[in-house]
């Protein structure tokens, strides 16, 4: 890395203000939310969805996992 890199890098502050902004804006989370999520929530969280991602689901599954974990108060299969 070249020390202007290094340098100029260090001279332009971290957008946190956008960050927050942005979060509380589009993802509607509180400010202690935000403060309280982890780097990594926070990029799943701003990244936009990929059209074909791995974490999709099947129908099926997604019925099978209702099955075995109805909501309160509620029957599986009403």
């Amino acid at each position: 890395m070249s020390p202007a890199k290094s340098e100029r890098s260090i001279t332009q502050p971290f957008p946190w203000h956008d960050l927050l902004h942005k979060a509380c804006r589009e993802l509607g989370w509180s400010p202690r939310t935000f403060w309280q999520a982890t780097a990594k929530e926070l990029e799943m969280a701003l990244k936009p969805p990929h059209k074909y991602s791995a974490h999709n689901i099947s129908r099926q599954t997604l019925d099978d996992l209702l099955s075995r974990f109805p909501d309160r108060g509620k029957k599986a299969n009403s």
